[in-house]
């Protein structure tokens, strides 16, 4: 078993986490049960979320291993990554990887928990959010284009992935299940618009965002608008 921990952590938490592989099953409150597990866990006054990824195939196995980082392991080199940048994501705590015939059979992510903070997808739920919050559209809007003006993509940039807290009138955004990031390349104009498609959210709220982004970005409004609700819709019909 391979187990790393951030360092201001290491002192008050190294017990609880190199103790999680045999109490994950038995303990913990469950907060998403799907491919992965996610629990959170109370210890030290402290709330942590721990994400069980998924046992890989044998072939992945293999190239986790061997060939490239776990899922835990890029969660939490990523977190650190992100948060240099200046962009929030729950603090990284510590990863695990569990070993079996010498192959990664099962890996952990640790990380604080955000608390008291509603996700984007919301604005699909409760449609008269766009109304009473439409700041928070215009705020992610400048967010996501600030992130790829630093040349961040987010792979998996769906509305259950970005989290929000308003404090005194001021939108903080943090980034959640960041295995799948692209860090140091030049975001081009239309990649930019591709991005936003899983948000998953109507064309209202997608437009407030396309019109934000645009601005923040320099880019033509009604041009963006247009591209960013092409990639929304072909996306969306996948599933219809």
């Amino acid at each position: 078993m391979k187990t790393v921990i951030n360092p201001a952590h290491q002192e008050d938490m190294e017990d609880f986490i190199r103790n999680i592989p045999d109490v994950f099953e038995a303990s913990g409150e469950i907060i998403y049960e799907g491919r992965n597990r996610l629990k959170r866990f109370k210890t030290n006054d402290r709330n942590l979320i721990v994400k069980r990824f998924k046992k890989p195939h044998l072939i992945n196995r293999f190239a986790y291993t061997y060939l490239r980082k776990s899922k835990a392991c890029r969660s939490y080199r990523y977190a650190f990554k992100l948060l240099a940048n200046g962009i929030h994501t729950p603090t990284p705590v510590a990863f695990i990887e569990e070993y079996k015939h010498r192959l990664l059979a099962c890996s952990y992510y640790i990380s604080d928990e955000i608390r008291d903070a509603h996700e984007i997808r919301d604005f699909w739920f409760h449609p008269e959010k766009l109304t009473e919050e439409a700041f928070v559209l215009k705020a992610f809007g400048r967010f996501t284009a600030d992130m790829h003006k630093k040349k961040i993509v987010h792979k998996d940039y769906s509305s259950g992935n970005i989290l929000y807290k308003i404090h005194d009138g001021k939108v903080t955004f943090y980034l959640v299940d960041i295995n799948r990031m692209r860090f140091d390349k030049p975001v081009s104009e239309e990649e930019g618009y591709k991005s936003l498609r899983k948000l998953w959210l109507n064309d209202d709220v997608f437009i407030l965002i396309a019109h934000s982004y645009a601005e923040t970005m320099g880019y033509d409004i009604n041009h963006a608008t247009e591209r960013i609700l092409y990639y929304k819709n072909a996306f969306m019909g996948q599933f219809a």
